[in-house]
């Protein structure tokens, strides 16, 4: 653990530093929240300036938004920065009066609320009111009208209950690699701030909850598998999720050039959390292939906390060796008819994804392009469409895609970047790609192009037609021989494709049959497929689903967190066999800073 402190304590001023550059006050846009200006405050950079910056975040109502969207959109995000800045500088010399008094301006006289209803957005605006009505309990709230004491009493509850549901049912923006920031944003603030020891034993093992999620899916500081809402850049190059310097800092499993001078959230820079030994070893320490089973409950932005939850969720699977990692959304319930948040299904969603060791872009998707705008992207998303289907098993993955007549791309593509592989051979409709040790066949049964011109030349391939399929297959290459082993094996393989009916058949002689339709079949060597999965299974990692009970497992060290409304929230959970607590912070009860 004392060599991890150091390896800590020097990625985390790479990382203050890092986050600094990019503080300006003539560009308001490169740090619209003002995170950049409490690192450049931490180390004592024009403190005139990083006041400026924080003040100007604080008027956030009295001017356009920096990059001219409507204010009350990431108000919220706003909000939980100022009240960062608030508790980690309010008892020192460096925000100046006029900012503290802005800062008090905004929260006593503004609705903070964000128009948005995403999980994100409600924990970003009930963890900031909670904390800051915590310092003011006896000041009145204008916008909402009450004071301080009731809205702290209020959001206490909510959080409470709102942290225990997503421990036993997954969080609906699932292994997100960008809105993971903002929930562990707001976990940091009540684990650093919250006045409630219960609250941040809470947000202590729902951080640890939500890193060891991380790490199970993760190679070289790489967020693998399918994702519940990224971006184009998260999709097309792992540097750029902003999971990426999260998992440098924590677990120092980022190549160092590949970081190069990125920033991070500065609340983990700051944060008195430190992972268990436990979650250290899981993210360090895993070197055997094993299968991860998850299962998510559905995103419903009608309803962020349900107070009777729907049965629907989201199955998730992972392949992970120490050479690729391989996943899949399984399978996705349909959201109930009178949901009024059903329209959300498939947002910004990476329905599948292969990974390979070596390089930040050696990946591969298929993917339905969608309609203009972000909600369903070129690249990420299946927005108002759900026109794919997956089966997964092992190192084999089949896809299917029905795209309705009135979709505007009736076509499917899939990322496959020339640069970052080492080799390609094209034979017979048949990519075979080799990176380092790792070979992967990849067969759209449409069908292929190259893109030529624009900015995915040679970085994209498009196979046309309303109804297709996909096949990969990955392993490595000295279980092949080489890529054209491998390309004669797929071509010996046995494959059908009914396109009327929409059935695709595959027959490996090493994996066995996989069979997958439209209509609900996945079955694997005849066997149809149990997707009733726990919330976490793996061999790190372990949940039965809605019981709130998560256990964190490696070698002979286990650790148990336990997130039941019945507890004893007076007894520390035990790290068995490693000497330490997990549960309430060990000096729960010492002033916070």
């Amino acid at each position: 653990m004392d060599e991890w402190i150091a390896g800590f304590e020097a990625r985390k001023h790479t990382l203050l530093l890092n986050t600094a550059k990019t503080v300006s006050s003539a560009e308001r846009k490169a740090d619209p929240y003002g995170n950049s200006a409490m690192a450049a405050l931490l180390l004592g950079l024009d403190e005139d300036m990083c006041n400026s910056v924080l003040c100007h975040v604080a008027e956030w109502f009295d001017h356009s938004h920096p990059t001219g969207r409507s204010h009350d959109g990431e108000c919220d995000f706003a909000a939980m920065k100022l009240c960062r800045a608030f508790h980690l500088f309010r008892n020192g010399s460096l925000l100046s009066r006029h900012t503290l008094q802005r800062i008090k301006r905004f929260f006593l006289t503004q609705d903070f609320k964000s128009k948005y209803d995403s999980e994100n957005h409600h924990l970003l605006f009930r963890t900031s009111r909670y904390l800051m009505s915590s310092v003011w309990l006896d000041s009145s709230f204008e916008a909402y009208g009450r004071a301080g004491q009731e809205l702290a009493a209020a959001d206490a509850n909510w959080l409470d209950a709102y942290i225990r549901f997503r421990a036993r049912r997954g969080w609906g923006e699932f292994d997100s690699s960008c809105y993971i920031v903002p929930d562990l944003e707001c976990l940091f603030g009540l684990y650093d701030y919250a006045p409630s020891p219960k609250l941040r034993r809470l947000a202590e093992m729902m951080i640890t909850v939500l890193l060891a999620d991380m790490a199970v899916d993760s190679l070289e500081g790489m967020y693998c598998g399918p994702h519940g809402r990224i971006y184009e850049a998260h999709a097309l190059d792992h540097r750029n999720e902003p999971s990426f310097p999260l998992q440098y800092l924590y677990f120092g499993d980022v190549p160092q050039d590949w970081l190069g001078d990125r920033g991070t959230l500065v609340d983990a820079l700051v944060s008195d959390y430190r992972p268990p030994d436990i979650l250290l070893r899981i993210a360090t320490r895993r070197r055997k292939p094993y299968e991860n089973l998850e299962r998510k409950h559905l995103h419903n932005t009608s309803d962020v906390l349900p107070s009777q939850p729907f049965a629907g969720s989201i199955r998730k699977y992972t392949y992970w060796t120490p050479h690729y990692v391989l996943g899949c959304v399984q399978r996705q319930d349909p959201y109930p008819a009178d949901c009024p948040g059903r329209w959300y299904s498939h947002h910004e969603q990476h329905e599948w994804d292969l990974t390979i060791a070596g390089h930040p872009r050696t990946r591969i998707f298929t993917h339905h392009p969608g309609k203009k705008g972000n909600e369903h992207g070129y690249w990420t998303g299946d927005l108002s469409c759900g026109c794919g289907y997956f089966l997964q098993h092992r190192n084999i993955l089949l896809a299917l895609y029905d795209i309705p007549p009135g979709e505007p791309y009736q076509y499917i593509h899939a990322y496959v970047p020339r640069e970052a592989f080492d080799g390609i051979l094209e034979r017979d409709g048949l990519l075979v790609l080799r990176k380092n040790k790792v070979l992967v066949g990849l067969r759209l049964l449409g069908g292929y192009t190259w893109t030529t011109s624009g900015p995915y030349r040679d970085k994209e391939v498009i196979s046309h037609g309303p109804r297709n399929g996909v096949i990969c297959e990955v392993g490595l290459l000295s279980d092949y021989g080489s890529p054209e082993a491998l390309a004669d094996e797929m071509a010996a393989n046995e494959t059908s494709f009914d396109d009327k009916v929409m059935v695709l058949c595959y027959r490996s002689h090493r994996t066995g049959e996989l069979r997958l339709n439209t209509r609900g079949l996945r079955e694997v060597n005849g066997q149809e497929l149990d997707l009733e999965y726990p919330t976490y299974s793996c061999p790190y990692l372990h949940s039965d689903w809605d019981s709130g009970v998560i256990d964190l497992k490696h070698g002979g060290n286990h650790a148990r967190l336990d997130f039941r409304e019945t507890c004893d929230d007076s007894v520390a959970l035990k790290v068995a066999g490693l000497g330490c607590e997990q549960g309430a912070p060990a000096d729960a009860d010492k002033p916070r800073r």
